[in-house]
């Protein structure tokens, strides 16, 4: 079990859908979800990259490794309990491509996906009410 801090993009209501369902099943205390908008506590984390906010989620391990997009699902995954085989599965080297053509085909369709599950707003937390 580890630590994972998660980078989001909270404008896309597929993204908030996943990390809603990966913070309900995940282990406690294992999962740190943080959107790309929040100024304040993306600031504390200069090595993720946020021109990639529109492209994909980025998962920062408690040894400081950056994972992203498909490999960062498969390594969020590797906490959810029933859900450690398909997270370890997308790591493996001779699938992690396929893995990632499938996430970049969802994640180009994110927005069309969001509106069919009836998920349109933003929801970050006003950094004033913190």
């Amino acid at each position: 079990m580890s630590r994972v801090t998660l980078f989001y993009d909270a404008d896309c209501g597929f993204c908030q859908a996943s990390v809603d369902w990966l913070v309900e099943k995940s282990r406690p205390g294992t999962l740190q979800t943080i959107a790309y908008q929040d100024e304040v506590r993306m600031s504390r984390y200069p090595m993720v990259d946020r021109t990639l906010a529109d492209k994909g989620i980025q998962a920062l391990g408690e040894d400081g490794k950056l994972w992203r997009k498909a490999a960062a699902t498969g390594f969020c995954l590797r906490n959810v309990p029933g859900w450690e085989w398909l997270g370890h599965f997308i790591l493996c080297p001779w699938v992690r491509p396929f893995a990632e053509l499938g996430y970049a085909l969802v994640a180009g369709n994110r927005l069309r996906i969001s509106r069919w599950m009836g998920r349109k707003a933003c929801r970050v937390a006003d950094p004033k009410q913190k």
